[in-house]
């Protein structure tokens, strides 16, 4: 068996941050290749950020995984004004979400495929998600602040959108080596 370690996250110039991911199949979802993809996205973001979407480490599918450590939201100055709470690990498959009312919020927001950079980006306040679990059971959950936004920056990856996209201007940004991401055999045993 493979040990399964952390992989390269790719950065802005590479194509698949700008495709829409497809969707996991229910069959997809319940292989052993997909699950050793979720465990290369949780190794992949361990200590590095709060959310890792697919195709940031060059897979073209919609599922992110989310986490934000009790000990990093207390360690956040402005925790409070940023509605921010801890997150346990959570993959997100499919996921789909509206928002609930009109009321966005501006935060300075970083992208692990952005390395160094950081821009103040609107998203809703409070959103209605939904997506399925790795078990295959439907969750909906309405989120506010600060995991509504992950949530948001997460499923624009699905989308191929950058959240420089929201920036005057929509400044394009690319990295002479964008990087590889997983194996070409993972992309492979995942038919992609």
């Amino acid at each position: 068996m493979t040990s399964i370690m952390p992989v390269d996250i790719v950065k802005a110039g590479h194509p698949v941050l700008r495709q829409r991911a497809q969707p996991v199949s229910p069959e997809l979802r319940s292989s052993a290749t997909f699950h050793e993809l979720i465990e290369i996205m949780k190794l992949t973001l361990e200590g590095r950020g709060v959310g890792l979407a697919a195709p940031q480490i060059g897979v073209s599918l919609r599922v992110f995984v989310m986490k934000d450590p009790k000990e990093r939201v207390e360690m956040d100055r402005e925790a409070a004004i940023k509605e921010r709470s801890a997150i346990p690990f959570e993959v997100v498959i499919n996921p789909a979400w509206r928002p609930v009312g009109d009321e966005k919020v501006t935060f300075p927001e970083g992208c692990l495929s952005i390395p160094v950079l950081t821009a103040a980006v609107p998203r809703y306040r409070t959103i209605e998600a939904e997506w399925t679990t790795p078990d295959g059971a439907l969750r909906k959950e309405t989120l506010v602040g600060w995991p509504a936004r992950i949530f948001q920056h997460e499923y624009d990856h699905l989308e191929g959108t950058l959240y420089t996209d929201y920036l005057p201007g929509h400044p394009e940004i690319s990295y002479a080596e964008p990087g590889q991401g997983v194996s070409d055999e993972l992309l492979g045993r995942l038919g992609l």
